[in-house]
């Protein structure tokens, strides 16, 4: 009885191998005989402006070879991903194929934070995770500027990213804009602060100098140490002042010491 029991579940087991093989192979022949009928792409933007369109990213797809009425097995997915991920404003793309021949591409368009004005009159963009991008014809997007001593030029191959592991380095920390996207991140969460803040300069002591939308101040912030603690004051002197006779009386609100704010009257 044992016995036969044992031969039963062996054939059973059997049984179910014999059949999820034989669905894989069904699958894998269906996979090779299915021909691309259509691109589907999908664009996430998550409210911010359009730097990256559909035609663009189709054009960029087809660069590697057409598409449409191609087996699907013979599209190489991972140079089409590499294809479509060099342009500048591409985060995440995600490629995935149907068993009803559908490819669809997905990408995640990466968002400006602040916009730069170098002192040689280039200009381009940092997004929200320190990426530098450029600023293509026909485009632009209601940002914190950014002006003063920076030098440093965008170009394709010296892109980098300021917000990797290698961030907190001696070196990046001086970098202005260093400081200004560690600012512009800081001041992203913060709606006073956004509402607040018209443009960012870097003087010539490598320091920030903050020019608010309202008035004619000139706000020196000093380093980024003490983010928290200088935007408190800040915000703490703008209530006060209001009941007090208003901060237009005053040319420079000074937040680097510790502790205080210094101000200068017109």
């Amino acid at each position: 009885m044992k016995k036969f029991k044992k031969i039963l579940i062996i054939i059973a087991v059997s049984l179910v191998l014999g059949g999820l093989i034989w669905l894989i192979v069904a699958v894998r022949i269906v996979h090779i005989q299915t021909v691309c009928k259509e691109v589907n792409i999908n664009i996430r933007y998550n409210g911010a402006d359009t730097f990256i369109t559909e035609k663009q990213i189709s054009d960029l797809a087809e660069s590697t070879g057409k598409l449409e009425n191609q087996p699907i097995e013979k599209i190489d997915i991972a140079s089409l991903k590499k294809r479509i991920e060099s342009h500048p404003y591409a985060s995440q793309v995600d490629i995935k194929t149907s068993i009803d021949g559908i490819l669809k591409i997905s990408v995640l368009q990466r968002e400006p934070l602040v916009r730069i004005f170098t002192q040689d009159g280039d200009t381009y963009y940092i997004d929200r995770e320190g990426i530098l991008l450029p600023v293509f014809n026909g485009t632009a997007s209601r940002l914190i500027t950014v002006s003063g001593y920076i030098s440093q030029k965008y170009t394709e191959e010296g892109r980098f990213r300021l917000a990797d592991k290698k961030t907190d380095s001696v070196g990046l920390a001086s970098n202005p804009l260093f400081k200004v996207f560690k600012m512009a991140s800081f001041v992203d969460n913060k709606p006073f602060l956004k509402a607040m803040i018209e443009q960012i300069y870097i003087n010539g002591k490598n320091e920030i100098e903050i020019i608010p939308k309202a008035g004619d101040q000139i706000i020196l912030f000093g380093d980024i140490d003490r983010m928290n603690e200088k935007f408190s004051y800040l915000k703490s002197f703008y209530r006060n002042a209001m009941n007090n006779g208003g901060w237009e009386k005053y040319a420079i609100i000074n937040l680097k010491y510790k502790n205080q704010v210094v101000c200068s009257k017109n």
